[in-house]
């Protein structure tokens, strides 16, 4: 499984609930829901209403334009009011499997925060979330949500597959609303590796995780391959574009990866656990619990093949100390974060682009487990039309 694997693959509605209506690329409202089909296995798309150019075209989610230009905290207001709406969340992990009917794409290129209709979260499905703090410390390099001072988001914790038979694969879900503008995601885990320690926080984690190893991985990387050629590293850029209170940075600084290391006091039994005493375990830390201390890394630390394994030192190339994640709230399971919470997972070929000088600074193809040349150009998008057979691209 992919880090990719780890956000939940989501879509769009709007701050009052599910978007009424779905749209397409041709601006036309949907009068099916938007899904892969026989004809297009690859790429949402729905049929639409009379008097479109096209009587089915491909689904677009640019985010809720209303609810954006309002207040980080009046956002973050909304998010917690759904989120503590109903705590009672999935019991089950769907089939992982399921996963290769889907538009994986929109995991990458939903700008919203929600999902959309009848869609699930087919990998990470199970979380608890909290809100929290981290108070960047002065002198940061970078811009937008890296940069000093403090800074308010959402965490959703849980494991990126059921876990009933051999332990965790943990995998975190970070979201922080700005004002007037899209929120900023990142998403970040320790490896793809299925059955990790029973103990959630046992190991550091990163948005940049090691290439995939055995088969039910391979293939699941592959399926996110459509979407990035690299999914085991995830963007930042665009995290560094916006403060918190809205402000453009039009030359964003960001890091080249982001480091995660969990705090003493979230240890908990390496003991064989369910999902709900997983979940319990969470729900019992009181506020002002520091879960992880943030590093932003400014370059490659070696090949990055083993970008989360051991210290800083040894893991972060040119450290700086961002602080730690420390929550304001009680985390709690939650009904909406389970079917609705969307995290974006920007595709690390953003990062390539807006700073061309990274993807030749390390063994890009090796780390992402990629057989051939990289390009700083993700895969073609759904969105921008592609062939009628959504050609495959893996």
């Amino acid at each position: 499984m992919s880090s990719a694997a780890l956000v939940c693959l989501s879509l769009f509605a709007t701050a009052g609930g599910q978007s009424a209506n779905e749209m397409t690329v041709g601006k036309c409202k949907c009068k099916s829901t938007c899904s892969t089909s026989f004809w297009h296995p690859q790429c949402d798309v729905c049929d639409t209403e009379s008097g479109c150019k096209k009587s089915n075209d491909y689904c677009t989610y640019p985010g809720d334009s209303t609810f954006e230009k309002q207040s980080f905290d009046a956002k973050n207001k909304y998010f917690w009011g759904k989120i503590t709406e109903n705590t009672k969340g999935l019991s089950s992990y769907p089939s992982v499997t399921t996963i290769i009917q889907e538009d994986v794409q929109a995991s990458f290129y939903n700008m919203g925060d929600e999902m959309p209709k009848k869609r699930e979260k087919f990998i990470h499905g199970i979380g608890a979330v909290c809100q929290f703090t981290l108070d960047i410390a002065r002198g940061s390099p970078y811009t937008g949500l890296f940069s000093s001072g403090k800074q308010e988001g959402f965490i959703r914790m849980g494991s990126a597959v059921d876990y009933s038979k051999g332990g965790l694969t943990p995998g975190l879900g970070i979201k922080f609303a700005r004002t007037g503008v899209r929120s900023g995601n990142y998403v970040a885990l320790h490896s793809l590796d299925f059955g990790q320690s029973w103990n959630f926080f046992a190991s550091n984690v990163s948005n940049h995780i090691p290439p995939p190893k055995g088969v039910t991985q391979g293939l699941l990387v592959k399926k996110f391959n459509q979407a990035s050629r690299c999914p085991s590293q995830v963007g930042l850029s665009d995290m560094a574009k916006y403060s918190q209170d809205g402000t453009e940075h039009a030359d964003p600084k960001f890091p080249f990866k982001l480091f995660l290391v969990p705090s003493a006091a979230v240890q908990t039994p390496t003991t064989k656990k369910t999902v709900d005493q997983v979940n319990a375990e969470m729900e019992a830390f009181p506020i002002g619990t520091t879960l992880y201390t943030v590093y932003a890394c400014g370059e490659a630390a070696g090949d990055e093949m083993n970008p989360t394994d051991g210290g800083v030192e040894k893991a972060c190339g040119k450290s700086f100390k961002l602080g730690d994640m420390v929550t304001t709230t009680k985390c709690t399971t939650s009904a909406y974060g389970d079917e609705s919470f969307f995290i974006r997972h920007q595709p690390i070929e953003e990062d390539w682009q807006a700073d061309p000088s990274i993807l030749g600074s390390y063994g890009a193809a090796n780390a992402c487990g990629w057989g051939g040349k990289l390009s700083r150009n993700p895969p073609a998008r759904c969105d921008a039309g592609m062939l009628s057979n959504d050609v495959t691209i893996v």
